[in-house]
């Protein structure tokens, strides 16, 4: 199974992404389902005491979330989170202590799901992202400030060099969401496609219609 990972802040636009690849290859968009995870109301009203519940809660249901996939016999799946960046934000949230137990449950989920083919890296403003957690209006989020976003920023950074570092044959795509709307603008959105099935390689020609979508780039 090929599997694809987007990673990126609060608001860097990974869900309008993901749809993106999943509708060009005809494949199996995987959503993280945030207000269902345990703790995450909870973590927003008391971020201090519920960190590590929060985050563990995101690990184990994105892992789950990869699996149930996987169980269905998809040739590709594409996730609109990345499980990594669970790590980034049990760095900046959680104990010292706490992270690292964090970590130690990634690197045992990783062994049964192992390492993603393709990561696409989203990046954007903390501005661009504060207006778009205001335009989408989850409660919850309404007292996130600039300084945890650039901090999570900077952590999604730190983590993602360690996966290379674990992963050595990973191919990672990053891309500006300030400079183009995919969601407004098909024209970028078909060729983003395009330079994602180029950047895979190999793994390309597993991908559902594969070839129809590499002759719509041509």
């Amino acid at each position: 199974m090929t599997r694809l990972e987007i990673v990126g802040g609060i608001g860097a636009g990974k869900t309008t992404l993901a749809r993106v690849p999943a509708e060009a290859w005809s494949s199996h968009v995987v959503h993280e389902d945030v207000l269902n995870v345990p703790f995450f109301s909870k973590f927003y009203a008391a971020p201090q005491v519920y960190g590590f519940e929060k985050n563990i809660s995101f690990l184990l249901s994105h892992a789950d979330l990869i699996r149930d996939a996987a169980g269905k016999g998809e040739d590709l799946i594409v996730c609109d989170f990345a499980l990594f960046q669970d790590l980034s934000y049990s760095d900046i949230g959680c104990s010292p202590a706490d992270a690292d137990a964090i970590e130690a449950v990634y690197h045992r989920l990783i062994d049964r799901v192992g390492y993603p083919t393709l990561v696409v890296h989203l990046r954007c403003t903390p501005d661009t992202q504060l207006q778009r957690i205001a335009l989408r209006g989850r409660s919850q989020e309404t007292g996130i400030e600039r300084a945890y976003l650039v901090d999570l920023c900077a952590a999604i950074d730190r983590r993602l060099e360690q996966l290379r570092s674990e992963a050595p044959g990973l191919t990672v795509v990053e891309i500006d969401t300030d400079e183009v709307d995919f969601a407004t603008n098909p024209a970028a959105a078909h060729t983003l496609a395009g330079e994602l099935i180029a950047s895979m390689g190999s793994a390309a020609q597993l991908l559902p219609g594969h070839a129809g979508a590499a002759g719509r780039q041509a």
